[in-house]
């Protein structure tokens, strides 16, 4: 088994880019999975804290705003700014796409570090197929998870609209 050191932040460095067992790296699936959650999980960490920052200064703007006497018009575009970064925060999920991103990585490294040593599961003959089948699983359910996410905004967004009456 080989490691190398992951100290720069660069995924292309990382352990599980590097990492061998027997002499052969970890499964092209594998890595390409955990690559992904990790740039998602880096991307949507950026976006929301741009959003959350955004919203935070707007928010903080406003009462220093009306102390200065600005026109209502500044005033009320602050509150709307505000309210627009709090709902793309709230729409696209990006706290809970943050955290699941980096919850489904760590899971994918943890079972690589236990592939790498041979631990239980990976004890086995099989153990190349038990890493990425258990690896698809986490993914497969990662993607159900947003999925669910997803319909319960739009199930909230549903019941939040005002019914139509019908054409007669």
């Amino acid at each position: 088994m080989r490691w190398a050191a992951d100290t720069s932040g660069d995924l292309g460095t990382h352990w599980m880019i590097t990492a061998e067992r027997d002499g052969q790296q970890l499964p092209v699936t594998v890595v390409a999975k955990w690559q992904w959650y990790k740039k998602g999980s880096r991307r949507d960490r950026l976006r929301y804290a741009v959003i959350e920052i955004a919203a935070l200064a707007g928010s903080a703007a406003i009462p220093v705003a009306a102390a200065a006497h600005l026109d209502s018009v500044v005033i009320a575009a602050l509150g709307a700014f505000v309210l627009i970064a709090t709902g793309i925060r709230t729409t696209f999920g990006l706290h809970e796409n943050w955290v699941e991103h980096s919850q489904i990585g760590y899971a994918i490294e943890r079972e690589a570090a236990l592939f790498l040593h041979s631990s239980p599961p990976y004890d086995r003959a099989d153990a190349v197929q038990v890493l990425v089948a258990r690896v698809e699983t986490l993914s497969d359910e990662g993607g159900q998870q947003w999925a669910r996410r997803r319909m319960s905004v739009e199930r909230g967004r549903q019941s939040h609209e005002t019914p139509r009456k019908p054409v007669e």
